[in-house]
């Protein structure tokens, strides 16, 4: 015989089962309830440790007011190291990527080792950051002042300039590398850890070039120690209106932009996904927040979804994979 007790237990149950609600599983209320990692695959200091940093900060109170996240570093292997670690955590949402263009495109396209990863189809896509031009730049010292003369330079000592990258397998890497091919000469790489290096590297006179995200060398373009000789996107940046682009100044089939996105281990849950996602773009669209990245040249996306987040990645990587199939670059 059923008692009022035990109908209104069944009533409750019927209700929920009709509302696609499990009995078993937290609500989603209760998410995050610890601590959230965010991995970022750069020493500190770069335009991505900055995005990582600051929606760290700002996405824990648009998730729970206890909320907490956690910055840590993990560079390496192109910053294929940290993805790598992000890729074989738990698919819960508690450990996060914040990867580049270099992460998520180059060092998986190159074969690097580290890098045995497809960009969406072992990461849960979550938002799309901002998107960042990179910029050509030399010492302010180098005598070099136009992008023209710097073509005539490699083309005139092939192989005997140098240049400096964040890594080994890195967007920066690439772009000086497809930079010279398409130039039909050929330069010296020199690999160094994080974008504080390398500009550090310019100033001294170890390297001649870089080609690298503008957020990393903003600072010493606008202190007079680095100059920027062009951008690399289609268009010129409005930071630097009297910039020219790599296209229109010397090498018309030249285009390269990077971009930050923030992504989870495969399979993660498509509720905590979307709160993800949500309180992401909430952050990006806070004035304070757009100001930061953009001072560092890198353009807010606040009203991306965790699926246009994954297309933008397919077309991506598909284009990355074209160019790094086109210069050659081959990693381990």
């Amino acid at each position: 015989m059923l008692t009022r007790r035990h109908l209104g237990r069944r009533t409750g149950t019927l209700a929920l089962a009709a509302a696609g609600l499990s009995l078993s599983r937290p609500a989603l209320a209760a998410f995050p309830d610890r601590p959230i990692t965010v991995i970022v695959p750069f020493a500190p200091g770069g335009a991505n440790d900055l995005a990582g940093r600051l929606l760290a900060d700002r996405m824990r109170p648009l998730l729970t007011a206890e909320g907490r996240a956690l910055v840590e570093n993990r560079p390496g292997g192109g910053s294929a190291i940290g993805a790598d670690y992000v890729r074989r955590a738990r698919p819960d949402g508690y450990t996060l990527l914040v990867g580049s263009a270099s992460t998520l495109a180059v060092a998986p396209a190159s074969g690097a080792s580290a890098a045995r990863y497809h960009p969406t189809e072992d990461f849960t896509p979550i938002t799309l950051v901002g998107t960042s031009p990179l910029g050509v730049v030399v010492p302010a010292q180098s005598g070099v002042t136009t992008l023209q003369q710097l073509v005539d330079r490699l083309r005139a000592e092939p192989g005997r300039i140098a240049y400096a990258s964040s890594g080994v397998g890195g967007v920066a890497h690439l772009g000086a590398d497809y930079l010279a091919n398409l130039a039909g000469t050929s330069a010296q790489h020199i690999p160094y850890r994080g974008g504080s290096q390398t500009a550090e590297s310019l100033i001294k006179g170890e390297t001649l070039y870089a080609v690298d995200q503008l957020g990393s060398v903003v600072g010493q373009v606008r202190d007079g120690t680095l100059r920027l000789l062009a951008v690399t996107t289609r268009r010129r940046d409005p930071n630097f209106p009297d910039v020219p682009t790599v296209a229109e100044a010397v090498l018309p089939d030249y285009e390269l932009t990077t971009w930050t996105v923030m992504a989870g281990p495969r399979d993660m849950p498509g509720d905590v996904t979307d709160a993800l996602s949500r309180a992401a773009n909430a952050a990006l669209a806070e004035p304070r927040v757009r100001e930061r990245l953009e001072s560092t040249g890198t353009t807010p996306v606040a009203d991306s979804t965790p699926a246009s987040t994954r297309a933008f990645l397919d077309r991506e990587f598909a284009l990355y994979r074209n160019i790094v199939q086109r210069i050659g670059l081959k990693l381990d």
